[in-house]
């Protein structure tokens, strides 16, 4: 079923209008034809041939014949210049002659005939009117002025009935034009028709009414249905329904070539609504059907169409449908019956759905489809398991964003099937036009008591638009030994991207292009503890390398080389990763090395502090040593084996005295709300005000519990719930890394990976699952901007020597 007509109206009116125009002024509604089928209200005829002529899409029909002759035949639009509001009406005299009448206030600018050349005009007395006939380059147009309007028209009929007031509009018309008062572009359409896959139509509503917005990249339209017929229309279905949440995107496959979406939450009402359609009575088996779902789809492949159903209660669907199906085999996990009754969707739902034979059924989570044929059953089910499916594309996100969240139908046009929904107005020409710029179009009708309100977008996706939401592999590239700890990335000062860091059991530290080259390695005593920072310590805008192993801390350019005056060499061990400190984000870093209980402070220069008193705990310190600054107070905080945390001014001395004693987690200390949060092992968040003041929250959460923050966004993750910023997120089961987040192009994202099924997940500030993930990974990731502003980049292990670059 293809519900187009709505879309080819709109497209071909538009298209129309690429040389006309129209103004209106208080009455000029009066004088429009009766009988239109599409009425434009144009408020500004020049700025909406600026808009025509800068349409990328409309551009795109340019050049057939339909449009050289709406452009170049009807040559008197050339010389129309209203300076206000005006009408244009299309009207379909037969199968192959179309109608116009131009109507506006007249004015002394408005149509200069004297000025045309290869033009003759003829007056013609009728009766009680007087008109003229105008032949323009041997086009021939009907005028006339009424009450200081001026009509035009394609048609003697047609102005010689206004000419006559027998052109009397419904109320019904004149309540739809009134609809969008303020619009650049009105469009009513007059008994929309909805043309099915076999070619039979049905009344869909009285009025359709759109505020049009014809943009360089875009085509988007909102405004009413109107549905007041006593005949049976298709809109009115909906009647007494609330809409719900359109999810057939989550299983439509990306290369579909269209589908329709439609909900409802009452199903008796709905097969009641039916029955005006249909003339056999539904048995209380299809309608037990519709009682467990709440919305219906259907998607047309190239391999042939499915029926969808989204259940609501799982069991009560299958009951419904265990007489109909018989297992068969399985496909992907995923169990393929024959289903019995090819023509019994159809018959309940008709016209909702066309007339396919059915012959496979299967369910995906809360999706149960019926497939025509085997070659459909497993392209859906292949594209719902890789994700590769509608709603994950960066198209119908960016659509989307356009759309109500609930609708009553939606439809979906994808691909090359745009073209069919304008077809008809084009013959086979239309064969000759490429839209790949233009993946989807949207169209949606959300019923609200006796009206609907419509959605319609159809917008470019740019090259560089294709390139967004998805993410590729850059390249992997094996080390010669096992990787330890986790691959991380390193600013190229040169580039403004990022170079990839990493060292293997031997001990060897990789350092690696964001093109997979390796630039250079360094074989170090000892492995990395922690993390390595990024410094200028030369404060010059060149970044180096600063960590420390069990004996060494080093300060490394990029090239991979010592900046004096390190290495520092140590005869104890250090015990804790390094920590670095910039208090004013000058560069003038404070870096912490860790012995046991003992601190040790230095500068830039690998001098040691002077002034900072704190040097020993009174048991081992358990975590790095960290800077945290609220307001513009700074602090340092220390915790110790003994569960004693220390909250020191800059100088070392206490800050904030603290008699509590903690049972610190590996989980740091962070900032919330002004206040120090410590997540202990005994999984209880404690707060711990400026002043000292401490509120214990009991967290019933598991023993992998991971806590968060950095700015304004908190992740948490308790097995495998996901909260960011209190929204959940429920992955699948797992074991999943601690989360993380990270500040590019100032977006944050926060990554997590699930380590038994080697799956890496990226996900927004709004705790959205980007697009294209998971990805293969075995390790914690981390994320930043390459070289390319338009590409971030994520780096993870995989295999046990291999470190892996993507791109999204």
């Amino acid at each position: 079923m293809v519900y187009t007509k709505i879309l080819a109206l709109v497209c071909i009116v538009l298209l129309w209008g690429c040389d006309q125009s129209v103004t209106k002024k208080e009455e000029l509604i009066d004088f429009v034809p009766q009988n239109s089928d599409l009425v434009l209200k144009i408020a500004n005829f020049e700025t909406l041939q600026s808009d025509l002529k800068n349409s990328a899409l409309i551009s795109e029909f340019s050049k057939t014949k339909a449009i050289t002759y709406f452009t170049e035949a009807h040559t008197l639009f050339k010389h129309l210049n209203p300076k206000s509001e005006s009408f244009l009406s299309i009207s379909k005299r037969n199968d192959s002659i179309t109608d116009y009448t131009f109507i506006a206030r007249q004015d002394s600018s408005l149509f200069n005939i004297d000025s045309i050349q290869n033009r003759s005009v003829e007056t013609l007395k009728l009766d009680d009117i007087s008109l003229q006939r105008i032949n323009i380059e041997n086009k021939t147009a009907y005028s006339a002025i009424q009450d200081s309007v001026f009509i035009a028209s394609s048609s003697q009929e047609i102005i010689t009935a206004i000419l006559r007031g027998k052109n009397k509009l419904t109320p019904d018309f004149k309540k739809a034009i009134s609809v969008k008062e303020n619009s650049e572009l009105t469009a009513v359409i007059n008994n929309p028709k909805v043309f099915l896959n076999d070619s039979t139509t049905v009344n869909f509503a009285t009025n359709i009414a759109l505020d049009i917005s014809v943009l360089p990249n875009a085509l988007t339209a909102t405004g009413v249905a109107l549905a007041r017929d006593t005949v049976p229309q298709l809109l009115k279905i909906f009647e007494g329904q609330v809409p719900q949440q359109n999810d057939l995107k989550q299983i439509i496959p990306k290369n579909a070539l269209s589908a329709v979406s439609y909900t409802y939450n009452d199903a008796v009402t709905l097969s009641e609504n039916l029955q005006k359609f249909q003339t056999a009575t539904l048995s209380e088996n299809t309608n037990s059907i519709l009682g467990s779902v709440n919305e219906i789809g259907e998607i047309f492949l190239k391999e042939g169409s499915a029926i969808v159903l989204k259940s609501i209660d799982n069991d009560m669907t299958n009951e419904a449908l265990g007489q109909f199906i018989s297992e068969n085999n399985s496909f992907r996990e995923t169990t393929i019956y024959d289903f019995n009754q090819p023509g019994l969707l159809h018959k309940t739902l008709n016209p909702l759905i066309s007339n396919t034979k059915l012959s496979q059924a299967f369910q995906l989570d809360d999706f149960f489809v019926f497939s025509e044929n085997e070659a459909v059953t497993q392209t859906i089910i292949t594209a719902y398991k890789n994700n590769d499916v509608l709603s994950k594309s960066y198209y119908f996100e960016d659509a989307s964003t356009q759309l109500s969240n609930a609708s009553s139908i939606l439809i979906y046009k994808m691909g090359d099937k745009i073209t069919d929904a304008i077809a008809p107005y084009f013959s086979s020409e239309i064969a000759n036009i490429s839209l790949s710029n233009y993946p989807l179009a949207l169209l949606q009708f959300t019923y609200d008591r006796d009206f609907a309100h419509v959605n319609l977008v159809c917008k470019e996706a740019s090259e560089a638009k294709q390139t967004t939401g998805t993410v590729a592999e850059k390249f992997s590239i094996e080390l010669e030994n096992t990787i330890l700890g986790d691959p991380q990335l390193f600013t190229n000062h040169r580039t403004n991207g990022k170079d990839i860091v990493v060292q293997d059991i031997g001990n060897k530290l990789y350092f690696i292009s964001e093109e997979g080259k390796t630039l250079w390695t360094k074989k170090l005593n000892n492995p990395i503890l922690g993390k390595i920072h990024e410094v200028d310590v030369l404060r010059n805008g060149k970044k180096q390398l600063a960590f420390v192993t069990k004996n060494d801390f080093y300060v490394l350019d990029r090239t991979g080389n010592n900046v004096s005056p390190f290495p520092l060499q140590f005869k104890d061990e250090i015990t804790q990763p390094l920590s670095v400190f910039d208090y004013d984000n000058n560069r003038k870093y404070r870096f912490i090395i860790t012995q046991g209980k003992e601190l040790f402070m230095y500068n830039n220069s690998g001098n040691i502090v002077k002034g900072f008193t704190f040097e020993k705990a009174k048991s081992n310190i358990v975590l790095p040593p960290q800077h945290i600054r609220m307001g513009n107070k700074d602090y340092i905080v220390i915790a110790e084996e003994n569960g004693h945390l220390n909250i020191l001014h800059r100088t070392g001395k206490v800050r904030v005295p603290l008699s509590k004693k903690f049972k610190f987690s590996e989980i740091p200390i962070e900032e919330e709300k002004n206040d120090f949060v410590v997540i202990t092992k005994d999984n209880n968040k404690i707060s711990i005000s400026q002043t000292g003041k401490t509120t214990t929250q009991t967290l019933n959460v598991s023993n992998s519990y991971g806590f968060v923050i950095n700015g304004n966004i908190k992740a948490t993750m308790d097995d495998n719930l996901l909260r960011i910023n209190g929204k959940l997120v429920e992955l699948p089961f797992g074991i999943y890394s601690q989360p993380k987040i990270f500040t590019v192009n100032r977006k944050k994202y926060i990554t997590t990976t699930e380590t038994q099924e080697s799956k890496v997940y990226v996900f927004d500030a709004s705790g959205d699952l980007l697009n294209g993930f998971p990805v293969y990974g075995t390790s914690a990731s981390e994320i930043g901007r390459l070289s390319s502003k338009s590409k971030i980049g994520i780096v993870v292990k995989g295999s046990e020597k291999e470190v892996v670059l993507y791109e999204f």
